[in-house]
């Protein structure tokens, strides 16, 4: 959590090389952190995002049976300019377009690298998964912290569901904050001056 803060008030970020060799070196460790297997999937996703050049945040979606359904990360930039392809609409386009009979997203379980912003974080309320988990907050940008602060309607709707902070490991907390955080600054800097 210390690194975390380190980068909101200004500090560089960890190298993209070593982000690298922490993502190849780590085993997850899911007797201590039930979540660590999906957070790490979540990571590599990020970075995955960073490489080709779009915001490092990765999701996965898992079933009752903690099965992986669907994976995916942030594609604002690349392969083109989409506003609406954060890591989580990515995610949810490719599900809801190829499971049109499901009425229930009760039994499901996002896992995103990053709080939800607040596009995001109306969407998975609207889509019912039953339990969204992040693994690095953004004090700065995410909407679950400040849920609170949500018109009534999306209070009332997003009572059915759970917004925890996933249960994954103080090392991957830190690596998907580094990973959103190597070409945050540049890319929102796109964004404001598009």
């Amino acid at each position: 959590m210390t690194r975390i803060l380190q980068n909101l008030y200004g500090l560089p970020s960890r190298p993209t090389n070593e982000i690298e060799n922490a993502l190849k070196s780590y085993q997850p460790n899911v007797s201590d952190y039930p979540d660590d297997f999906f957070g790490q999937l979540s990571c590599i996703l990020a970075y995955e995002a960073v490489l080709e050049g779009n915001f490092g945040i990765g999701c996965v979606l898992v079933d009752s049976s903690q099965n992986v359904v669907v994976q995916g990360h942030n594609e604002l930039f690349n392969p083109y300019f989409r506003s609406d392809r954060h890591g989580e609409m990515v995610v949810m386009d490719t599900f809801e377009e190829n499971n049109k009979s499901i009425t229930s997203m009760a039994d499901y379980t996002l896992f995103t690298s990053l709080e939800s912003c607040p596009m995001c974080l109306a969407r998975l309320i609207t889509s019912g998964v039953g339990t969204v988990k992040y693994l690095s907050p953004d004090l700065t940008g995410g909407m679950v912290h400040l849920m609170t602060n949500l018109p009534p309607i999306w209070q009332e709707l997003a009572a059915r569901q759970q917004f925890p902070q996933a249960d994954v490991s103080p090392t991957l907390i830190e690596l998907a904050f580094d990973i959103f955080m190597v070409n945050a600054d540049a890319l929102n800097s796109k964004i404001v001056n598009r």
